[in-house]
């Protein structure tokens, strides 16, 4: 079985809540670029409003991109601004990466991402936050 949602829950001012909108593990290539460097991520966990980049050389907080997405069965590029909120160059300390939050996403933009994470994790993706020991299953 396939588990496409990671339950991980945020944490937003000093406490910890659960995320504005669920994260998708799902294959997609993409390419990252800011003034200080490029990078081509292969998958990673994406949501309506943002994504994970696995990097061993992320970008610091705060840096301004442009990230332009290629969903899965989709031969068109999402072109998308994006601002770095998060970033960890240190293993052990959490995954080694950054994490993006799309700016400015068009409505075009925001649906076609949401018909690849509801193809890939389907409707339940938006119920209420799973328990300890009870993960949701998906069929590949």
């Amino acid at each position: 079985m396939d588990h496409p949602i990671e339950d991980r829950r945020s944490t937003r001012g000093g406490e910890r809540g659960r995320r504005r909108y669920p994260r998708v593990v799902i294959g997609f290539e993409g390419f990252y670029e800011s003034r200080r460097r490029m990078l081509m991520p292969r998958g990673g966990n994406l949501t309506l409003r943002g994504a994970f980049l696995r990097t061993a050389a992320p970008d610091p907080k705060g840096t301004e991109a442009m990230f332009r997405l290629q969903l899965p069965d989709n031969v068109t590029l999402l072109r998308i601004p994006a601002r770095v909120v998060w970033s960890n160059e240190v293993a052990g300390e959490g995954p080694v990466g950054m994490g993006l939050r799309f700016e400015r996403l068009e409505s075009f933009q925001i649906k076609r991402l949401a018909a690849a994470l509801l193809q890939r994790a389907g409707l339940w993706m938006f119920a209420g936050p799973v328990q300890p020991g009870r993960a949701r299953e998906v069929s590949a």
